[in-house]
């Protein structure tokens, strides 16, 4: 029976470290000191704000780069320093006992190619040399260990010329035949005997029992803290509790800051002593009223329809705090080094909030509460307040100024970006170049369609098919799936448009990241299609997330559109229904679109069947007889004359499209042929 031991001399325990180390240590060295990947997108934008802010964001990953870089480093070198620990013991140890192979040449010291006589002859000598009658022992040698020399000669010769012996060398690896084998654990014997055994215990006991069910429970309930969004659950309760019917962007922005994220955000330095505490509030407090004044000045009001019981409202000093940061954000108000640091660490819990409070919206079906966040989207990436002028997403362009030329340039309206190129505003060259490449969603066509159906029936599956691209302003709208450009596009995009050969196929749709130079992140584009009643201020269909629409070509010319499907179910009853397509941008400010379309729902049409007419008994059966006699229908005898005859009598010329279908000929009439 084998036996089972422990590691003595502690090298198998080295053996499995080093191989372990090194399985966990190459790719994490490689990852650590990989070059980053490089993104293949790139922005689409080359203004100077964009390019400043680009500077500013890499600048923060660089930084947040450095540090993860560092803790990661200083484990790879603690890894590795074990690692070399662990080798050079084993580099000192030499091969262990029971490791090594037995060689008889090696222990006779001599060749493996020496012949049998060469044996006989080296091992005579080495007889006379070391036979313990004739050895003379050195300072530390004992007969003992001249004994087991000579045994360990004997038996190396003995397994080079004793045929026996030989077969038990090549057939075992031993000249003793077949050993017992011993497996042996790679933990040396100190660890688990001893004085040590009670420390051993007692790491497996705080390992076992403490260790794992400490990282498996925070891993539990961090994420049962989470929802389906990525936001606690208590901002979902928070949200759930604040968003109404009625809820305007100006409250949205105060439902928004009341997400439980902020906390460890804001309340991280609330600490100091009583008099810095005043100075916080107090610098908190001003920026308030600054707020207001710009608020009054730019005419950003609560929309006045909206209950009063629908208001939000902030309970806690952190959300107050949130709140004053975002409006600061949205009215472009400088704030302190401190300020800004909070600012930069609020708008980047953003995204999955600002998800989160839609989907809410969304899971009411209230269509203007959700077309509302969509749009709160929009202004927090542009810092452009709802209800100003979107020409202050233009490079260069304030919100005050945005406001002056929308009314001195009658830059208002769905064609405020046409009407503002057409003023060409002395002043602000970079931002009327910009404007020229800005591009604008355009609805080439939009139809209901039932696969294998034309017309859409109750309860069936619909699909709403739409055709999508982005133009540039100067394109004049689709008419039947074409577009036209005016006349001086052309040369106002090749002039402001440049696109390197090689890159035409990938500026085809929108890949790349979009003017965004007040965003602490890079973002892509997209639009959200959903069919909404504004009448009963309902979401009809969920929106479908579209974010690969087509570019203009190089030339300024518009692209193939794209399609588009949303799909839903019919309503019950047949009826003509009156819907509103919306089409809500979350990165740009004055870009969503809105189109009304008919939907109408027609009962099946019933197909005439031929069942009646067979199921119908003969008159001169017993069936018919019968259906008689209780009053009912039956089929005329053919044999008197007054039904049509088998069928199979008669034959049917359909070749002709415009004559149609002419009766069958009988078989015992003559043919053409025959007549004439």
């Amino acid at each position: 029976m084998p036996g089972i031991s422990y590691d003595d001399s502690g090298s198998l325990a080295s053996y499995f470290g080093v191989t372990t180390l090194a399985l966990l240590l190459l790719p994490a060295t490689w990852y650590t000191l990989r070059p980053a990947p490089r993104d293949k997108l790139h922005s689409l934008c080359d203004c100077s704000e964009c390019v400043a802010n680009n500077k500013r964001k890499r600048q923060l990953r660089s930084a947040a780069n450095s540090g993860r870089l560092a803790k990661r480093l200083l484990l790879v070198a603690i890894g590795w320093a074990v690692f070399a620990y662990l080798a050079h013991g084993l580099y000192l140890a030499g091969p262990g006992a029971g490791n090594t192979v037995y060689n008889p040449f090696e222990i006779l010291g001599i060749a493996d190619s020496a012949t049998e006589k060469e044996i006989k002859k080296h091992y005579k000598k080495l007889s006379l040399q070391f036979h313990p009658d004739k050895i003379k022992l050195g300072e530390n040698e004992t007969m003992a260990d001249a004994e087991a020399k000579f045994v360990d000669l004997t038996k190396a010769y003995k397994s080079l010329t004793d045929e026996g012996i030989r077969e038990n060398l090549v057939k075992y690896g031993n000249p003793d035949g077949p050993q017992q084998r011993e497996d042996k654990i790679a933990i040396p014997k100190w660890v688990v005997e001893g004085q040590s055994s009670a420390w051993v215990l007692l790491a497996y006991g705080l390992v076992l029992g403490l260790g794992i069910p400490f990282v498996v429970g925070r891993w539990w309930f961090r994420q049962r803290a989470l929802t389906r969004d990525g936001i606690l659950n208590g901002t979902a309760e928070a949200f759930f509790h604040q968003v109404h019917e009625d809820s305007d962007v100006v409250n949205l922005v105060t439902v928004l800051a009341t997400a439980h994220e902020f906390r460890p955000v804001l309340e991280g330095k609330r600490g100091g002593s009583k008099k810095q505490r005043k100075e916080r509030q107090a610098r908190i407090e001003e920026l308030e009223k600054t707020i207001d004044e710009k608020r009054e000045e730019l005419l950003v009001e609560e929309s006045p329809t909206i209950r009063s019981d629908s208001r939000a409202s902030v309970n806690t000093a952190v959300a107050r705090r949130a709140r004053a940061l975002l409006w600061a954000h949205l009215l472009r108000i400088e704030l302190e080094p401190e300020l800004q640091e909070e600012q930069l660490a609020v708008l980047r819990i953003l995204p999955s909030l600002l998800n989160g409070l839609t989907n809410i919206a969304l899971a009411h079906n209230w269509l203007k509460t959700s077309l509302a966040c969509y749009q709160l989207q929009s202004a927090l990436v542009q810092a452009v307040p709802v209800g100003t002028s979107p020409l202050a997403e233009l490079p260069g362009i304030s919100l005050k100024d945005a406001q002056e030329l929308s009314i001195t340039k009658d830059a208002e309206g769905r064609r405020w970006l046409e009407r503002y190129i057409k003023a060409d505003v002395p002043g602000h060259d970079e931002a009327n170049k910009i404007a020229k490449k800005t591009v604008k969603l355009e609805v080439v066509s939009a139809e209901f369609k039932v696969t294998g159906e034309k017309t859409v029936t109750p309860g069936s599956i619909v699909n709403l098919v739409t055709k999508l691209r982005f133009v540039y302003p100067n394109t004049v709208p689709a008419t039947n799936g074409t577009a036209a450009v005016r006349g001086d596009s052309v040369e106002v995009v090749e002039a402001s448009v440049e696109v390197k050969e090689g890159e035409l196929d990938e500026k085809k749709e929108l890949k790349g990241y979009a003017h965004a130079p007040h965003w602490p992140a890079d973002r892509k584009a997209q639009y959200f299609v959903l069919l909404g009643d504004s009448k009963l201020d309902k979401v009809i269909v969920q929106p479908m997330r579209v974010a690969d629409i087509p570019l203009p070509n190089a030339d300024g010319t518009p692209s193939e559109p794209k399609e588009y499907s949303l799909q839903f179910q019919a309503p019950p009853q047949a009826n003509l229904y009156s819907f509103v397509q919306y089409f809500s941008s979350d990165t740009f400010v004055g870009a969503d679109v809105a189109r009304p379309i008919m939907l109408r729902v027609e009962e099946a049409t019933e197909v005439e069947s031929d069942d009646d007419d067979i199921s119908e008994p003969e008159e001169d059966s017993l069936a018919g007889q019968m259906a008689l006699m209780r009053g009912g229908k039956v089929k005329p005898s053919g044999v008197h004359g007054g039904g049509d005859g088998d069928e199979s009598e008669y034959e049917t010329d359909t070749s002709s499209d415009e004559e149609g279908p002419r009766r069958g000929r009988a078989i015992n009439e003559d043919t053409d042929s025959d007549s004439d």
